[in-house]
């Protein structure tokens, strides 16, 4: 196999195949053979419904990855949340508002169920925490929680 399937189907096959068949240790090292950031392949499954299991070393259906305190309640109360916050926060032109965004949901991400984080932020430091990156953070874990819904 040259390259990473782009049908989600087939790139979770292909990724458990390859980390299954003890061609790579984990998924670290099978992105770097496929030239992939293990985020960007994180991301792109998660959105799929698909997490990453350390312990399985293989991509799961969320809530059959062995994770607890990724229950339905605690989806839909950070969806509830975060929808709100980031459609104030993406039209907002006052920076003292965003600032204010951020802090609360620094704040709620820091007190939320770990499980739930951990799988939100795909294993990136700094998920929700980091003024730089917190818009693009936000507007995925949005995306992210509306997909576990309705999934």
């Amino acid at each position: 196999m040259d390259t990473l399937p782009k049908d989600p189907a087939m790139l979770v096959s292909a990724v458990n195949m390859l980390l299954r068949d003890d061609e790579y240790d984990d998924l670290q090292s099978l992105c770097s053979s496929f030239d992939t950031e293990p985020l960007a392949l994180r991301r792109t499954l998660l959105l799929e419904g698909y997490t990453y299991s350390e312990a399985q070393r293989q991509m799961r259906p969320v809530g059959f990855d062995g994770a607890a305190g990724v229950g339905k309640d605690s989806v839909e109360v950070a969806h509830s949340f975060f929808h709100q916050k980031w459609n104030i926060y993406k039209s907002s032109t006052l920076d003292w508002q965003k600032d204010d965004i951020e802090q609360a949901i620094s704040s709620y991400a820091a007190g939320m169920p770990k499980p739930l984080y951990e799988m939100l932020s795909c294993g990136r430091e700094g998920f929700l925490q980091t003024h730089g990156t917190f818009a693009d953070d936000l507007s995925f874990a949005t995306q992210a929680l509306e997909k576990l819904m309705f999934s």
